[in-house]
């Protein structure tokens, strides 16, 4: 039976999913309280996350497909907030009185958007996610090397909560690890060196680099190889398996192959060994399209390959990826996803009963999407993609 394993799944419907739980939550405590502003300690705003979680992995998206690592707020970051209601509103205030307005809807959220209005509570998670990533690239050892089992071991307890030492960051996964054992596996997702250089120059910017600025190009590129450091190690203790490693605008429509094997291959491959010597398993997302780069990429020392649906008329073709890869390498399914939101279950079905045909009937196989579900595609199809080859549905 092939593992289901959607790429990007906390987009879309689960992330709109999610906000709406979280609003419905924060609203029901209010009401219970009887009050119109709610202070909010650890313990209850780490309870009613892990609510949303469980809600979640037992209704639209079941276990054991895979999460990404989930990060939540530090007792720190919590502590001195509270979440208010105006009329049918609510918004979280920060100890510093800043407030963040919370969507109730996925409909309420893009009208906002459009308008500019600020974001809902989940950007208190974004920023706990900015500053670990900071954090993890200031963590190296003192003095190089590896780090010590102490030093892991202090990057998973580190912040205080009610007299009993917590893991900060981590406490959210540690808490659905023992929730759910053996059935929820947990993935880290980062960025290829070379896909870091769009953030840093614009699109512009990097493509005028990697033309005329060569070397300071491969300056940077090298200071995104990933090293050392306490807050691997203290993930792979923590029981993350799996590194989910994001290649954008590599594609052969974007960079030749030549640009590809100088400012992509090389990095890209120091990255993957990086994770896979210290046991993780690597998924390399590739983005575009990767056909004319097949052979490259088959000497890339990932786990599994996962890459877009068909699109612009690249002609993007599972069979012949797996033909090039070979019938030991694992491969993800490429489902359209506008297809997935839009097909009868019985179309949805069959098109993944011709990608296990395709991809899988030689060689290992992951029943997955190109790209992230769509916005509006619904909870149910969530589920049914999820489960079509666990139900009986899909032999």
């Amino acid at each position: 039976m092939a593992p289901v394993a959607p790429v990007y799944e906390g987009l879309g419907p689960l992330e709109f999913h999610r906000m709406e739980l979280r609003w419905q939550k924060w609203r029901a405590r209010l009401e219970a309280a009887g009050v119109e502003a709610l202070p909010v300690d650890y313990g209850t705003y780490f309870d009613l996350e892990l609510e949303i979680h469980r809600d979640i992995l037992e209704g639209p998206y079941p276990r054991p497909t895979w999460l990404a690592l989930p990060w939540n707020a530090t007792p720190e970051e919590v502590e001195g907030c509270s979440v208010a209601r105006r009329g049918g509103e609510l918004f979280w205030v920060e100890a510093e009185g800043e407030e963040s307005w919370m969507a109730p809807n996925r409909e309420a959220h893009e009208e906002a958007f459009v308008a500019d209005r600020s974001h809902h509570f989940a950007r208190l998670w974004e920023r706990g996610r900015e500053e670990s990533e900071v954090t993890a690239r200031e963590e190296s050892p003192a003095g190089g090397g590896e780090p010590s089992s102490e030093e892991a071991e202090a990057a998973l307890v580190s912040a205080r909560y009610e007299g009993a030492l917590v893991s900060a960051r981590y406490e959210m996964a540690r808490a659905l690890l023992g929730r759910y054992p053996d059935e929820l596996p947990l993935y880290l997702s980062e960025s290829s060196p070379y896909n870091s250089l769009l953030g840093r120059f614009g699109f512009q910017g990097m493509m005028y680099g990697l033309t005329e600025r060569r070397e300071e190009m491969h300056r940077v590129l090298e200071s995104w190889v990933p090293r050392p450091s306490a807050r691997a190690e203290a993930e792979r203790k923590l029981g993350v398996g799996i590194v989910f490693v994001e290649e954008c605008l590599a594609s052969a429509d974007v960079i030749s192959p030549q640009m590809y094997l100088e400012f992509c291959f090389p990095y890209t491959k120091r990255m993957l060994e990086f994770y896979e010597e210290r046991g993780f398993r690597t998924v390399l997302y590739f983005s575009g399209n990767l056909m004319p780069l097949l052979k490259h990429l088959r000497e890339l020392p990932f786990t599994a390959l996962s890459f877009e649906e068909d699109r612009k008329g690249y002609g993007i073709d599972l069979a012949e990826v797996r033909r090039v890869m070979g019938p030991e390498r694992v491969l993800f399914g490429n489902a359209d996803a506008p297809f997935v939101e839009s097909a009868s279950d019985e179309d949805l079905l069959a098109e993944v009963r011709r990608q296990l045909a395709v991809g899988g009937a030689e060689g290992n196989f992951v029943v997955s999407i190109g790209s992230p579900f769509t916005p509006k595609t619904s909870l149910e199809r969530v589920r049914l993609f999820c489960e079509s080859t666990r139900l009986g549905a899909v032999s």
